[in-house]
């Protein structure tokens, strides 16, 4: 079975990610705080990426390689094209959705993480 898929502008990911914070390890609308957020606490794109289950995108610094690994996936991929289909198959019955961001960035995202964003497919 694919996993179920989810395809946003660049302009629509950032709308969804600009009312929250990440206060601890927790995302918060900016609203619910009895204070302005910190610089270091506002939800962008880099801060996002701690709360996905894997991405790939040419942005960051995860390789999907070192991702089959961690998730012990014993078969061998012959190219990053190969090992982040098997990461896709990992996620498809597991409440995930590959978010696809504008023209390059790929997230594997929880549903429920979604639904928070307000991007539930």
């Amino acid at each position: 079975m694919p996993i179920q898929t989810l395809r946003v502008s660049d302009t629509t990911f950032d709308a969804a990610l600009e009312p929250f914070a990440v206060v601890g390890d927790q995302l918060k609308l900016k609203t619910e705080l009895s204070r302005e957020p910190k610089d270091d606490e506002i939800l962008d794109r880099y801060a996002f990426t701690a709360f996905v289950e894997a991405l790939r995108s040419e942005e960051f610094d995860e390789d999907p390689l070192e991702t089959v690994l961690d998730l012990e996936l014993t078969q061998h991929f012959a190219s990053d094209d190969e090992a982040w289909e098997a990461i896709k198959d990992f996620y498809a019955d597991r409440a995930c959705t590959l978010l696809i961001v504008g023209e390059s960035e790929e997230f594997i995202v929880g549903d429920e993480l979604l639904g928070t964003l307000g991007l539930a497919v």
